[in-house]
């Protein structure tokens, strides 16, 4: 019989991907570390795209472009002009539900967003370009050094706040905790996560998450190779039958 490995994750699930967990041999506990409220008044939003000669849609999240299909669904109709970049499969993947192709870096993270942005620019000779940033409150600030260092303009468009939740973590057994976001690894910190120091294994969907995860931590982090959550679970039920050999 396969051995089960029991897991922590610190956002919520569909149930496509608890069955998945399950497949994977994976016992999923659930504590959602942050939350998300959207944009309720979009007109200075519309009214800096508008203004703008050659738009840029950037993402950096999932959200953002959830904000964007908000904003769609009260009638704004996106200029045709618009040019698409995302970071990771999973946000490119949203974009194209709603009907656009973005241009995505080999890496998942804000500043090879940015340096990919700055080279297509630079190639294709537009400097008057705008790169609009579909970001929350507590976005981080790599996009936009890497397209400052660049001379490239950059709007921070501020489409949805991450709110941090007191985390319910004391008693719950785990092998592994898996974080999706920075504010993820905060809220486990101000939670009480990190102390006592007797922590289970570590995994990141991403870079720049595991970046702040090492950090915290003191550990070493497993990063999953692609940014989505079907593969994030398949990484892990592979590092935790590997390690429990």
């Amino acid at each position: 019989m396969k051995k089960r490995h029991k897991i922590l994750v610190t956002r919520k699930l569909t149930d496509q991907q608890l069955q998945l967990a399950d497949d994977l041999g994976l016992d999923v506990s659930v504590e959602p570390a942050i939350r998300f409220e959207f944009r309720k008044n979009w007109s200075s939003v519309v009214s800096s795209i508008e203004d703008a000669e050659s738009p840029i849609f950037a993402f950096t999240s999932q959200n953002g472009v959830n904000a964007l299909q908000k904003l769609m669904e009260q009638g704004y109709t996106i200029p045709s002009n618009v040019v698409f970049y995302a970071v990771g499969e999973k946000t490119a993947s949203t974009l194209q539900e709603l009907g656009y192709t973005a241009v995505v870096p080999e890496l998942s993270y804000g500043e090879q967003l940015g340096e990919k942005i700055a080279a297509d620019l630079n190639q294709s000779g537009l400097r008057n370009a705008t790169v609009f940033h579909f970001c929350g409150n507590r976005r981080r600030e790599e996009l936009r050094q890497a397209l400052e260092s660049s001379d490239i303009d950059i709007k921070d468009l501020v489409v949805y706040k991450t709110i941090i939740n007191q985390m319910k973590i004391r008693g719950i057994d785990a092998e592994g905790i898996l974080f999706y976001s920075p504010s993820a690894v905060e809220a486990f910190r101000k939670s009480g996560g990190f102390r006592g120091g007797n922590l289970p294994e570590l995994f990141a969907i991403g870079h720049t998450t595991a970046q702040e995860l090492s950090i915290e931590s003191g550990r070493n982090v497993h990063v999953s190779p692609k940014t989505n959550t079907e593969d994030f679970l398949a990484f892990t039920s592979r590092v935790l039958n590997e390690i429990r050999i």
